[in-house]
Parts: C-alpha cells; sequence; structure tokens
C-alpha cells in the first residue's frame, strides 16, 4: 500500500499530535504511532505557559476532565526549610497535573476528528530520500506500507528513531536515572514536593490515577486519598540496587528526605508500586533538523527533569515548527537554519538554568 501525503509525523505522543494538530489546517498530514493506545505511564506536570498553546488551538477544554490542578511546589532544594513556589501570581495561571495516558489519547481523538489520517500501529522502517521528499517504510497492521511525503516530522521521543536512521549522533550530558515509586495516600494535596539529598533528588507529585493499578485500588477522583508519586533521580555511580528492587528500601530513603516523611507515612499499605528504572539524563541530537526532516521535543533534546519542562519543550517545539512552516512554506531555504538556531538557544538556556540550580545544593 502507498499512501502520499505532504507531511508524515512520526509518534503520536504529546508534541506529535501538537504538531499534527497546528499543521492540519494547511497540510495534508499522517501521524503514526508504533502503539495503538498510549502507553499508561507517569506524565509531569504541565506548565502554566502551555495553556497558550492549548487555547492557540481550541484544546484548553482537554484539561477540564481527568487532570489535576497544580497549585505549586515544596522546595526542599539545599535546604530543610521549606519554600514555597506557588502559582498564584504567575500570569498564565496554574499548571496541571496530566494523566498521560488520557491527554495523549485526548490529542489523538481531536487529531482524528480533526481531519489528521492516523496509521497506529505502525512500526518505521527506513527512508529513502528521493527528490521531491522521502518514500518512508513502515509495517502497518502486518502489512509493509510506503508513505511519500515532502516532509517528516521525528517525535518518536528519545530514541530518535527516524534521526538515528539517518546516522544523526546524539550527546548525553550526563547518565542520570529516574527510579520512581507510586502509591495511593491518605491525604490529597496538590502541590509538588522537591527535596534535594547526598546522593541525588526528591520529588513527589499527586496523579489523578495509579499507573498500571489494580481495579480494586481506589482512584484520585472517586476516594479520599490520592494517588502519588516518589521519584530518586541518581546517577549510576550512586545507585544502591536495593532501592530499585525494593519497595521497602526506597520509601525508607524517601522518608529520610526533608519533607517526604510525613507523605511516606500516609501510604495505603498494599498501593506501592515500584517502577522499572528510566532515563532522566539531558542529552540531544548533534543536529536537530536537515534537508525535508525535523526532530521535536524529546527527540530533539531531552531535559533533566528537575527543569518540569519535557511536556512543555514538547508541545513548544512543536509550534516554533509549525509556525515555521506555515509562514514559509514546506521548502524555504532558510527553514532549517531558523529551527536549528531556535533549538541551540533553548538547549544554551537550559543549560543555564541547570548549572545555577545544582549550584545552589553544591
Amino acid at each position: 500500500m502507498i499512501n502520499t501525503t505532504q507531511i508524515l509525523v512520526l509518534g503520536a505522543g504529546i508534541g506529535g499530535c501538537i504538531a499534527a494538530l497546528a499543521l492540519a489546517p494547511f497540510y495534508s498530514v499522517v501521524l503514526v504511532d508504533l502503539h495503538s493506545v498510549p502507553k499508561d505511564r507517569v506524565g509531569e506536570c504541565l506548565a502554566p505557559a502551555a495553556g497558550r498553546i492549548l487555547h492557540k488551538l481550541r484544546l484548553s477544554q482537554l484539561l477540564h476532565q481527568g487532570h489535576l490542578v497544580s497549585h505549586g511546589l515544596l522546595s526542599y532544594w539545599g535546604s530543610e526549610t521549606p519554600k514555597v513556589v506557588d502559582q498564584l501570581v504567575n500570569p498564565d495561571g496554574h499548571g496541571w497535573h496530566l494523566d498521560r495516558q488520557l491527554f495523549e489519547q485526548q490529542l489523538r481523538d481531536v487529531a482524528q476528528m480533526r481531519g489528521v489520517s492516523c496509521f497506529w500501529p505502525a512500526a518505521f522502517i527506513q527512508s529513502k530520500q528521493q527528490a521531491e521528499g522521502w518514500c518512508v517504510e513502515l509495517q502497518h497492521e502486518s502489512q509493509r506500507t510506503e508513505v511519500h511525503c515532502q516532509l517528516v516530522i521525528d517525535a518518536t521521543g528519545r530514541h530518535s528513531r527516524f534521526a538515528r536512521s539517518l546516522a544523526i549522533s546524539r550527546h548525553n550530558l550526563d547518565q542520570q536515572l529516574s527510579v520512581w515509586l507510586t502509591a495511593e495516600v491518605k491525604v490529597r494535596k496538590h502541590i509538588s514536593v522537591l527535596s534535594s539529598a547526598a546522593m541525588g533528588w526528591w520529588y513527589s507529585a499527586p496523579l489523578p490515577k495509579l499507573p498500571f493499578a489494580a481495579k480494586n485500588m481506589s482512584q484520585s477522583d472517586g476516594s479520599e486519598g490520592q494517588a502519588r508519586l516518589f521519584a530518586l533521580q541518581i546517577q549510576p555511580g550512586q545507585l544502591d540496587k536495593s532501592l530499585s528492587q525494593s519497595s521497602h528500601c526506597f520509601l525508607k530513603a524517601a522518608a529520610e528526605a526533608p519533607g517526604l516523611g510525613t507523605l511516606v507515612q500516609q501510604i495505603v499499605p498494599g498501593t506501592e508500586q515500584l517502577h522499572e528504572l528510566v532515563a532522566a539524563n539531558s542529552s540531544k541530537l548533534s543536529v536537530g533538523c536537515g534537508t525535508g526532516w525535523f526532530a521535536i521535543g524529546d527527540a530533539a533534546m531531552s531535559f533533566d527533569p528537575l527543569s518540569s519542562q519535557g511536556i512543555f519543550n514538547a508541545m513548544a517545539t512543536a509550534m516554533q515548527l509549525a509556525d515555521l512552516l506555515i509562514e514559509h512554506g514546506l521548502h524555504h531555504h532558510s527553514t532549517v537554519a531558523l529551527y536549528q538556531a531556535q533549538l541551540d538557544s533553548i538547549w544554551q538556556h537550559y543549560l543555564q538554568h541547570r548549572k545555577h540550580f545544582y549550584a545552589l545544593v553544591g
């Protein structure tokens, strides 16, 4: 089967969907993802500024069902005396704690409703650049499918599947890992907690639901308790394996972190779920775009969770790219350089902020 479109977006996560929705009124778009439904995973807090993007794309209503309002952050960063970082004075209002799986499904549903051609499950196999664009081969519903397009957007996350297939290298700034546990707690607080420690740093945030939860476990939207995330960000050389293998050891260590002891005590016994280690490092492609292709979000660069900007960066880079393509067309000679300059600027600002905050804890 051969399909023809102007733009192929590989990856139907948040960034890929935002790109498709922004571009669909102006170009024909095919949106592809490896999974038939979004994976159940923990999302991060959606920054208040993301509301501007959602408003522009007429998506604001998606946040009013199944997601939690974020009232701010209680920070024990470099101190046992907490500092409250609330969002009452933020001109963009409050943020959100996302039900990540629900939000991605909501975006997929809107994309289909607004005329984006969607293929899933579909795996990227290979591509060949041609005079008129790309021939991209996919494995879709047990058969090989070709998509002929003028431009490819790589929204495949840290794997950068399309860019890496072009032999574009990816550079890691560090090797940070995240050990994370979810549980139900007996109290409801719409505030996150950040706590620095000698081994790394801790983070806890409310969740709209317990991921991968058993059916008999209560959920945040229907019980007096609340689902909550507890996460330790740590370099591999600092990691005691027991922390990633034993809920008891993990929670014992968490309870010793400033600001987390009371929350750990409020955990409902039997609801603890210790999850697999995940990458939480900073990394970027050596170049984030080229002739006929662009990477957005984590595919272009991934941030330390300390920044709380991962999802917003995916949305923002998708919109920045869409604005360039809408203004200049798909083949303007300056678009690649302009977009790369934007990525470089984002990365440099990120490095400056990262250096500043880690300097506060020595």
